[in-house]
C-alpha cells in the first residue's frame, strides 16, 4: 500500500480505537462499581476467569500501543551503550 491510502486507513483505525476504549473504560467503571455493591453469586467464579483473560487482551494492546507510539516517533529511542 501506498502511503496515501495508508494514512487515512491508520487515522481510521486509531480514531476507532480511542471511540471504543472510551466506550470500555464506561463499561469497566460500571461494572467495578456494581460488583463493589451485590453479594458474590455463582457467576463470581466466571467473571474473575474473564477478567483475567480481559487483563490478559490488555497487556496485549498495551504491548501494540507501545509499538504504535515508537513507530509514531513519541518514544526517543533507546540510547546504546
Amino acid at each position: 500500500m501506498e502511503t496515501e491510502t495508508v494514512i487515512p486507513a491508520l487515522k481510521a483505525d486509531l480514531t476507532w480505537s480511542q471511540l471504543y476504549t472510551k466506550a470500555m473504560h464506561k463499561d469497566l467503571v460500571a461494572i467495578s462499581a456494581a460488583v463493589g455493591k451485590t453479594k458474590p453469586t455463582t457467576t463470581g467464579p466466571k467473571m474473575k476467569i474473564d477478567a483475567e483473560k480481559l487483563r490478559d487482551q490488555l497487556k496485549s494492546a498495551n504491548q501494540t500501543v507501545d509499538r504504535l507510539s515508537d513507530g509514531a516517533g513519541l518514544r526517543p529511542a533507546p540510547i546504546k551503550k
